[in-house]
């Protein structure tokens, strides 16, 4: 709900149990904008210091900024603004373990490692191709972390523990020398890396999906917000509370 509502709430409660003190929606706003986002992050971090062994499923959505409908964009022509949330869930609990928010036109790859830093004992991390990159796969190599990153249909070499999972997942064979290497037809790799899929577990990613279902159908596919650094903490706030009183 927004800020107003929320104050409107708060009220229904001092008339009925008689709290004195009740916060108005400039305080309620005023709070939330002093608020660090780095408090929150803690929160929300917090979730995973006691759990071992963890597996967690990466994606990013895209929530838009005001709930203005089609008609604003289409009689005044004004572009729809809307940011991108990226998230890490556990896939046991479906907990949300760390959320970044950046502008639409920010990739996933760039955030993957951001996501995770923070976050220890994690042992399987699952993502679409949007994450396959040399900087990635080296990352959870360091971390000692399994990557059920989809390579590039096309990739045929990279990074050293990214040339690994080219061969493992698209059947390319490297030999001795440059422009050696045994590249099966696009078909082949196709159904190669369908079976690596099955084989591997990566269908775990649909937890973030429907986490990202849950997430929307109860806050709303929008954020009340204008500014980025409020709806940052919005978005923030909502993860926390979800984590809290919905999972």
């Amino acid at each position: 709900m927004g800020y107003r509502e929320a104050s409107g709430i708060v009220e229904d409660f001092e008339r009925q149990y008689g709290v004195d003190n009740t916060p108005n929606f400039r305080t309620i706003h005023w709070r939330i904008k002093k608020l660090k986002k780095e408090i929150i992050s803690i929160s929300i971090h917090d979730e995973s210091k006691d759990m071992v062994d963890i597996g967690v499923v990466i994606d990013s959505t895209g929530i838009k900024s005001r709930n203005d409908g089609e008609y604003r964009s289409t009689k005044y022509g004004e572009r729809k603004e809307w940011s991108k949330m990226h998230i890490v869930v556990d896939r046991k609990t479906k907990r949300i373990l760390n959320i970044i928010i950046t502008d639409s036109a920010t990739g996933d790859a760039k955030e993957f490692i951001p996501l995770l830093e923070h976050i220890e004992n994690v042992k399987v991390a699952a993502a679409d191709g949007a994450n396959d990159s040399n900087r990635n796969f080296e990352y959870c190599d360091d971390r000692r972390i399994l990557p059920l990153i989809p390579v590039h249909i096309n990739a045929t070499g990279g990074s050293l523990h990214r040339k690994l999972y080219v061969e493992e997942q698209l059947g390319v064979i490297r030999r001795r020398g440059r422009n050696r290497n045994l590249i099966p037809p696009k078909e082949i790799r196709k159904k190669n890396q369908e079976k690596w899929k099955r084989e591997i577990g990566y269908h775990m990613r649909s937890i973030v999906e429907s986490v990202f279902s849950v997430f929307k159908n109860t806050f709303g596919e929008y954020t009340f917000s204008k500014t980025k650094e409020m709806r940052e903490k919005e978005l923030m706030l909502k993860a926390l509370v979800y984590n809290k009183y919905i999972v």
